[in-house]
């Protein structure tokens, strides 16, 4: 075999192993075999390495779900975690009592064209300030995109993927409305969050009045209030405290009884690489924890030291079992 065509092979099982512990199918015993795969010679170990960074590069999902390809020899497929996203989950876990909407969708790797086309967008970790003009403020979160524009007589922005933090104040402007994942969003007076995660929405109102318009249903929304959205149906609206929702502005993530799971889907968005979690029954542990976004990785001895969490570091990717 030709260096170029071990190379192309070590490239190929690398993306293989990536993709196989991101796809919501692996087990401890796959974490195992990927750590001796690394192992074998730092070829292997660069490989995974380089898989991992370009994934990181492409910086957000796609919405189109994917198979998880092949394992490479010597992985064998063990039961498979089963796990329900929250829709309001990772940022606000005082919203327990609203259930479960719809199943997580597979992890992907590239962002659709739409995030890539969008007016603003966000890296991992980044936030922004948006200027939409007089009377509106905006402020993206980690990995959002953000399209802006002015019919006659109204203002409209999208957010196509991502978080948003807005408020209007009605004596510069007319009312706004804010489109995502099929709904409509209208203030006039009013503070709010917006997060859009693959097709789902969960709007949170931290001060005033909003109208939610969606699926042919039209809500009013007051202050600490949170309702979700997706695939047609509606959460009941439920009592949140807007300061955890919100609590990203401050360069904080705030968790109050969050299933262990949903703090690590939380985490990952704000760091490069991965933390993954094996152990489904520790992925139920509730967690209360003020997390500064700057160091997320905190979460990793918190798990360890409180849970007894094993950890196995890889190229990019931290393994909690």
């Amino acid at each position: 075999m030709t260096d170029a065509s071990a190379a192309d092979t070590l490239d190929g099982e690398a993306r293989a192993w990536l993709m196989r512990l991101t796809s919501g199918d692996a087990t401890a015993g796959d974490a195992r075999a990927l750590r001796a795969w690394c192992e074998r010679s730092p070829a292997h170990a660069r490989a995974f390495a380089e898989a991992n960074l370009l994934w990181d590069r492409l910086d957000d999902v796609a919405r189109r779900p994917t198979a998880a390809p092949a394992l490479p020899s010597g992985a064998s497929p063990q039961s498979r975690p089963s796990r329900r996203w929250f829709l309001g989950g990772a940022i606000a876990a005082s919203v327990a009592g609203a259930g479960y909407l719809v199943a997580r969708p597979p992890m992907e790797l590239w962002p659709s064209p739409r995030e890539f086309a969008a007016d603003y967008r966000t890296r991992t970790a980044e936030r922004r300030e948006i200027a939409v003009g007089e009377g509106v403020s905006i402020e993206l979160n980690t990995r959002s995109s953000l399209n802006v524009s002015q019919t006659t007589g109204e203002r409209q922005v999208e957010l196509i993927a991502g978080e948003a933090a807005i408020s209007v104040w009605p004596r510069h402007t007319g009312a706004l409305t804010v489109r995502a994942a099929g709904g409509l969003v209208h203030a006039a007076d009013a503070q709010f969050n917006l997060r859009c995660d693959a097709g789902r929405s969960v709007v949170t109102c931290h001060c005033g009045t909003l109208a939610i318009d969606y699926a042919g249903l039209s809500i009013e929304l007051d202050a600490g209030r949170q309702l979700a959205y997706a695939d047609g149906a509606v959460g009941a609206p439920v009592t949140v405290d807007p300061a955890v929702v919100m609590a990203w502005r401050d360069g904080q993530l705030v968790f109050r009884q969050m299933p262990l799971a949903e703090v690590v889907d939380e985490v990952n968005r704000y760091r490069t690489g991965r933390i993954v979690l094996m152990n489904e029954a520790l992925g139920r542990r509730p967690v209360d924890a003020r997390i500064p976004i700057d160091r997320v990785d905190d979460l990793i001895a918190l798990v360890r030291e409180a849970y007894g969490a094993k950890v196995t570091a890889l190229p990019g990717i931290v393994v909690l079992s």
